[in-house]
């Protein structure tokens, strides 16, 4: 079993601003897919980042251990699925600017919350 994220990685408002960042480009990644499989995979992970940036915005998670375990499980289910993004980005859009933007964000996000 593995151990949770530490706390003061979950309360790191560069995460939260992270994760909002990399569903906002999504937003823009989801209209530029050229497939239903690949808008689907898109629209999934945007479901489950925005839980994230709500309990991050909304919980004190120092103070809830239940709430910090169930918030990790979160985001490292949904960094597995921004991984396959990151990875498949070529297929999803043309758009260079866009998929570039994607992998950076998603980078970013990766290295704040390891899977």
């Amino acid at each position: 079993m593995s151990s949770p994220t530490n706390v003061s990685a979950l309360q790191n408002p560069d995460l939260a601003a992270a994760y909002k960042t990399v569903f906002d480009i999504l937003g823009r990644a989801y209209w530029e897919a050229s497939d239903i499989n690949s808008k689907d995979l898109i629209h999934g992970a945007q479901e489950a980042l925005g839980e994230i940036i709500t309990a991050l915005d909304e919980e004190d998670l120092a103070n809830n251990t239940a709430a910090l375990i169930e918030l990790t499980s979160k985001m490292k289910s949904v960094n597995v699925a921004l991984k396959q993004i990151q990875d498949d980005i070529s297929k999803i859009t043309k758009n260079i600017a866009t998929a570039s933007s994607v992998v950076s964000v998603i980078s970013k996000v990766l290295a704040l919350v390891p899977a």
